[in-house]
């Protein structure tokens, strides 16, 4: 029998990227977005192949995690490839100027890409590398929606539900909670025995989440998502104690410890852990693994193509979130990766993650 050798990182490239939303604008309570940057890096190994990974921001910051990526660079060269000993040896050099945040998006870019390499110099899909689970992904359908008329909404779950997703989430933050109320339950009665979540955006503070749990809670809501700014643990905690709505939350929170803390609180129902900004796949097994452990469902957020493929590797799942005009494929950052079936995901079967990306297009928006 032969034994792979693993390959020595030889060099790495990079690039920045400012991809306009083709749709127009996204907004919720704190946000208005109108671009996302990428952060993409390849890395060359000594045994010919490549391998590619990424990270992303709503419309700015992206230099500044290119810039920490620089810096990881010039460590990780002559290295033999191991993505969790080079997670760890980066996460330890760049530890000092913060344990999660900028860094975690850096070494989100660098471990997508040395999962992607490991996969190919194997010739494997990278989820069977990680022990594939199942074969297809439950979705559910997402948008950004706050702005629009509550009939737009009301066909926008109606095509999500007509495509098999399993659930719709839509957002909640009108000035006046009371026009919340009542979207939802026009929602609900235009689309009967249609699981339904919320996204509040970190949008309020704790009196006003209280009031809107209350609110809500004859609903019978699937999820409350981001209903306190991220970094509130013990108000999201109370929260929890003082309401029965299930929350959800993880895509403004970026490391092992901050999820552990969270999840040992019982603070969080449903672990949205972001691949690009928890770095990466290793980052994000971590996490899967400490919620498997409180039998909780990991619900990604945000990278379809590449956070629905993982979850075939995560014996706990809830479902993937496919937002509307945020596919990678749909923002042309993804030429190729898997495809929807039927309300399902079904991962590439290349080696790697199977993830193309529309090199042309991001090479015109290079900043």
């Amino acid at each position: 029998m032969t034994i792979t050798k693993m390959p020595i990182i030889e060099h790495i490239e990079l690039i920045t990227a400012r991809v306009p939303l083709p749709e127009g604008p996204w907004g919720d309570q704190i946000h208005h977005v109108t671009d996302i940057e990428v952060a993409i890096v390849d890395v060359h190994a000594s045994n010919g192949l490549m391998g590619t990974g990424f990270s992303h921001t709503s419309g700015w910051c992206g230099a500044t995690i290119s810039a920490l990526i620089k810096e990881i660079i010039p460590d990780v060269i002559g290295q033999r490839l191991s993505p969790r000993a080079l997670w760890d040896r980066s996460y330890k050099y760049i530890h000092d100027v913060g344990g999660a945040g900028v860094t975690t998006h850096a070494l989100s870019a660098l471990d997508i890409a040395y999962w992607d390499l490991l996969g190919k110099t194997l010739n494997v899909p990278i989820v069977d590398l990680l022990g594939r689970v199942r074969d297809r992904v439950p979705l559910y359908g997402s948008g950004i929606n706050l702005h629009m008329s509550v009939e737009e909404v009301i066909d926008q779950v109606r095509r999500w539900k007509a495509k098999g997703y399993l659930a719709a989430k839509v957002k909640v933050g009108k000035p006046d909670l009371e026009e919340d109320v009542e979207r939802l339950r026009k929602i609900q009665q235009a689309v009967p025995g249609f699981p339904l979540a919320v996204d509040a955006n970190q949008g309020w503070n704790f009196p006003q989440a209280l009031r809107a749990f209350k609110l809500f809670e004859p609903l019978n809501l699937l999820w409350i998502e981001e209903p306190l700014p991220s970094d509130n643990i013990a108000g999201h905690k109370q929260l929890r104690e003082r309401t029965n709505t299930p929350i959800a939350l993880g895509e403004n929170v970026y490391n092992l410890s901050q999820f552990t803390h969270y999840i040992e609180s019982g603070a969080a129902d449903f672990i949205q852990a972001d691949l690009g900004r928890v770095g990466g796949i290793t980052g994000y097994m971590d996490v899967a693994t400490v919620a498997r452990a409180h039998n909780l469902p990991m619900t990604p957020h945000f990278v379809l193509e590449l956070s629905a493929s993982l979850l075939a590797a995560v014996p706990n799942v809830s479902y993937a979130e496919v937002t509307d005009g945020g596919r990678w494929q749909d923002l042309r950052i993804v030429l190729s990766a898997g495809e929807e079936v039927d309300g399902y995901y079904v991962p590439s079967d290349q080696p790697g993650h199977g993830i193309i990306l529309d090199r042309d297009y991001l090479q015109a928006h290079i900043i």
